[in-house]
């Protein structure tokens, strides 16, 4: 029955909640600004890769456009094609440093669909053999085996990826 839930009580801090930074958290982070708590792995002038912050695994990974759209459709061609090979080199570098067996990899588009921040974001989440455990199954909480900043460093040492 677990198997059919995604669980990351984290989220619960934005869902239906007053977005404190006023705006697009995304933007946010993209202007760097610093009451906006953040991940960046890499940057360039037409996007970024962050890590999720309330993250469904260890090395949830974002691919963002920097400029604010909602929709595939509102890229240019050239953006679009950046973000379709970023979205690529990313899952390359969280098979290289982390090793994991599967990736859930997506979009949600429209507020129906569950986007909780409405600027375009693909999410790669990597899956691992043994993630569920006691706590999960049974008490409906995700227990990290690292930190944030942990697995920031296993990813930075592979960054080279994303700069090709």
């Amino acid at each position: 029955m677990y198997r059919e839930y995604l669980w990351s009580p984290g989220r619960m801090k934005w869902v239906g909640k007053k977005n404190p930074y006023k705006g697009c958290v995304f933007c946010g982070i993209a202007r760097d600004d610093h009451r906006v708590p953040k991940k960046v792995l890499y940057r360039d002038d037409m996007l970024m890769v962050i890590m999720n912050i309330f993250p469904y695994n260890v090395g949830h990974l974002q691919v963002v456009p920097l400029r604010h759209v909602e929709w595939p459709e509102q890229l240019t061609e050239d953006e679009y094609a950046h973000f379709c090979a970023m979205i690529k080199k990313t899952m390359i570098l969280i098979k290289k440093a982390l090793n994991p067996v599967g990736l859930n990899a997506g979009m949600n588009l429209g507020s129906s669909s569950g986007q909780s921040i409405t600027h375009l974001h693909f999410q790669i989440v990597p899956r691992y053999s043994k993630e569920v455990g006691f706590m999960e199954s049974l008490m409906g909480v995700k227990v990290m085996p690292e930190t944030l900043d942990q697995t920031y460093k296993r990813l930075m040492k592979h960054i080279d990826i994303l700069k090709k």
